[in-house]
């Protein structure tokens, strides 16, 4: 059984990114009301281990607090707003900053120069608190990135923050009062921002991150003491739901497991990837008639979003079910005819049937709906290929 997460910039694919569209989406009904201590096994999972503070996951070193506080009150940046000398100061501090996986607090972050995407916003938050900086957090769509790590399919998620000045003095040097600046290091052409994230939310990803760095390290009792501290801060936060599900299908506890998706799905909303889920699961424990009326609710799920069709419809290719793929691959298409992603990935599922001529029928599509330079030619040239195949 391929177990789905994700993690960010890890980011467990369960979560797959929690936008509402505007669009009916139909709601499955769960048939078995779950309360929310039933979804917790501390008997389990032995002695609790020790998870930091969240107001610990901003907390600065004095040395590197005074680092910061003399370079925002240097002569040379007086012509700067608060938030223009957070930004400067990052560039500087963090030029050679290695972005990797890990999920690392404000002062490691600092320290160690690296960490992910989550770390750079910790970081950012922990300089605002210093000045009178506000900030806020964001969602962004960004290309994916699909790894597989012991047994779990992770895809990327990322997170980005946005600093403005709430205060601000009536001189020349400020250009608003409510001048806002990205921070990312991401460039912010070909990406879109999906939605604002709570303070709250925001808080439990680090916990909900270290829970899927500890599973990958098969360290699933400290994963679920991490899962738990995310879901006391936000008690319907999804992603941590489904990570906490992926936490018991692992060890083998497939009752709870399925407890913690009927209660993740008790709240409504975005069902999508929890239902993509449960269905996995019901087919794991043979419940094919029960998986089958799932797979019918997906297929009438109207998510107006292509993004999360094409996500789920990537992991099916790489799963090798490319007719599940094409299928999803439809949806996406569905929704968004305009985009290339979803004809390229027609055209991959079709090459492994053996349908040829469709797939290169697809790829011309994607070929067509394709507007970047680098994009079009990646297209061409796999386009080509498979002319030259098909002629042999």
């Amino acid at each position: 059984m391929k177990i789905v997460v994700s993690k960010l910039i890890l980011v467990l694919f369960i979560s797959l990114l929690l936008l509402s569209g505007c669009g009916t989406v139909t709601q499955y009904n769960v048939k078995r009301e779950v309360e929310k201590n039933q979804i917790f096994a501390d008997h389990l999972m032995g002695l609790p281990i020790t998870v930091p503070e969240v107001k610990d996951l901003f907390s600065l070193t004095k040395e590197q607090q005074q680092d910061f506080i003399d370079f925002v009150n240097d002569i040379e940046h007086r012509h700067l707003s608060y938030s223009e000398r957070i930004e400067l100061y990052l560039q500087n501090k963090l030029r050679y900053f290695n972005f990797h996986s890990e999920t690392m607090n404000a002062s490691e972050t600092m320290e160690l120069n690296s960490g992910n995407c989550l770390s750079l916003a910790l970081l950012t938050k922990a300089l605002t608190r210093l000045t009178t900086v506000g900030i806020r957090y964001e969602l962004a769509r960004t290309p994916p990135v699909y790894q597989r790590e012991n047994g779990l399919q992770l895809a990327s998620q990322h997170i980005r923050t946005v600093i403005y000045d709430k205060v601000t003095q009536s001189t020349k040097q400020f250009l608003s009062s409510n001048q806002q600046l990205t921070i990312d290091y991401y460039s912010t052409i070909g990406t879109r921002m999906l939605r604002r994230v709570p303070k709250e939310e925001f808080y439990a990803m680090y916990f909900n991150n270290k829970a899927v760095e500890s599973m990958i390290n098969n360290e699933f009792t400290q994963a679920y003491w991490y899962i738990k501290e995310a879901l006391k801060i936000k008690s319907d936060y999804l992603d941590a739901i489904n990570v906490l599900a992926v936490i018991y299908q692992k060890i083998g506890e497939q009752k709870l497991a399925e407890d913690t998706l009927l209660y993740g799905l008790s709240f409504g909303g975005d069902q999508l990837e929890l239902l993509y889920n449960y269905h996995k699961l019901l087919v794991a424990t043979e419940r094919l008639q029960e998986a089958e009326e799932v797979s019918l609710k997906i297929d009438q799920y109207d998510d107006p979003d292509p993004f999360k069709w094409l996500d789920i419809a990537d992991i099916e290719l790489r799963s090798k079910n490319y007719r599940l793929a094409l299928k999803y691959y439809r949806q996406a298409s569905e929704k968004a005819s305009y985009l290339h992603q979803p004809y390229a990935g027609m055209a991959k599922a079709y090459y492994h049937l053996g349908q040829k001529h469709k797939a290169i029928e697809a790829m011309e599509i994607a070929i067509a709906n394709s507007h970047r330079k680098q994009m079009t030619s990646i297209y061409q040239a796999k386009h080509k290929l498979m002319e030259e195949l098909m002629a042999n």
